[in-house]
């Protein structure tokens, strides 16, 4: 009776250490593996992408590896599993409530990576929320924001995705000017900012295709507007944005052209006797 019982704890002890040795490896391999992906010359977006699976799959390793050794250690004891799944459902229906949220995040999760929505390092809008995606498990997904701040989202809550770093972006300038602005001298100002735009060797590897210049492209009851519109590679448009921006500004300075400002006037009612 002793022996049995002291070789049932040397069993659940090695399979305690199997399961701690696994989950070490896994992460060792899965970070090793990460590393390589990072080193190599492999495309950016395929990259991001494996990334993005290999932060789910550390996930789900996990959770699989947890739940055979658990399996297991309940075997070792004595305790049968079957009856336990056979009433699963008595079960399931007593923690459907608590558990229903949990399964939900599982499966949207394994779905955002599977249909490749977005990706580590993307940008996203989820609700009220924009932010760098940081990190990506079964259960939710991390993003950073410009200020800083961590935010973690269940899978489960993401209902309509904004990536803004998919596959190409777009940096648009929109300038105002005053209705007695003489069109061809803003035009030809504009276009030499895009002119200096392509020969800046900051930003000139990120530009796709030519940056256009739309003439009055809207109206304001003070203004009349102007575009400059630059496609660019994807999570770049902020970086070229900035440049564009400098430059138009610039070259507007130098051909004496003034962007316009809403003015608000305020008129004061005269009082007889003052």
């Amino acid at each position: 009776m002793t022996d049995n019982i002291l070789f049932a704890a040397l069993r659940v002890c090695i399979t305690l250490l199997i399961g701690l040795g696994g989950g070490a490896l896994l992460r060792l391999g899965l970070r090793d593996l990460e590393r390589h992906l990072a080193a190599s010359a492999m495309n950016q977006e395929r990259a991001k992408r494996l990334t993005t699976f290999i932060h789910a799959g550390r996930s789900a390793g996990y959770l699989l590896i947890t739940l055979v050794v658990i399996s297991i250690i309940l075997r070792e004891l004595g305790l049968d599993i079957t009856p336990i799944l056979a009433s699963a459902g008595i079960v399931g229906l007593a923690f459907s409530l608590g558990a229903q949220t949990l399964i939900r995040d599982w499966l949207t999760g394994i779905i955002l990576v599977l249909e490749n929505h977005f990706a580590i390092g993307d940008v996203i809008s989820v609700g009220e929320f924009t932010g760098t995606v940081e990190h990506i498990t079964l259960r939710a997904t991390y993003l950073r924001d410009s200020d800083g701040q961590l935010h973690l989202i269940p899978n489960g809550d993401i209902r309509a995705i904004s990536n803004l770093t998919a596959r190409w972006a777009q940096a648009v300038i929109t300038l105002n000017f005053d209705f007695a602005t003489d069109i061809a001298m803003v035009k030809q100002a504009l276009e030499e900012a895009i002119r200096r735009l392509q020969a800046d060797e900051t930003v000139a590897s990120n530009i796709l295709g030519t940056p256009s210049y739309l003439a009055w492209s809207g109206l304001t009851d003070w203004s009349v507007q102007a575009q400059l519109v630059c496609k660019t590679l994807p999570g770049q448009q902020w970086a070229v944005a900035r440049v564009l921006r400098q430059a138009a500004l610039d070259c507007l300075r130098e051909a004496g052209i003034r962007p316009a400002v809403p003015c608000q006037w305020l008129a004061a009612a005269s009082t007889e006797g003052d």
